[in-house]
């Protein structure tokens, strides 16, 4: 089975897995700061982070 490759030139929206390679976070923790911070959007089942709005909250934290 191959396993996704993820780069860090998302620009608007990434799954939790490229948030936290980005972030360099736990789930866990990342959740918490992008639930707090409004930066999280669900379509449908899927969980994604929006990477703006992700960033203005870890430049706070």
């Amino acid at each position: 089975m191959n396993r996704a490759g993820y780069t860090n030139k998302i620009e608007k929206l990434a799954t939790v897995e490229q948030a936290t390679e980005r972030y360099k976070l736990g789930r866990t923790k990342l959740m918490q700061i992008a639930e707090a911070n409004g930066a999280v959007r669900r379509i449908g089942r899927a969980v994604r982070i929006d990477i703006p709005q992700m960033d203005k909250a870890i430049e706070l934290y």
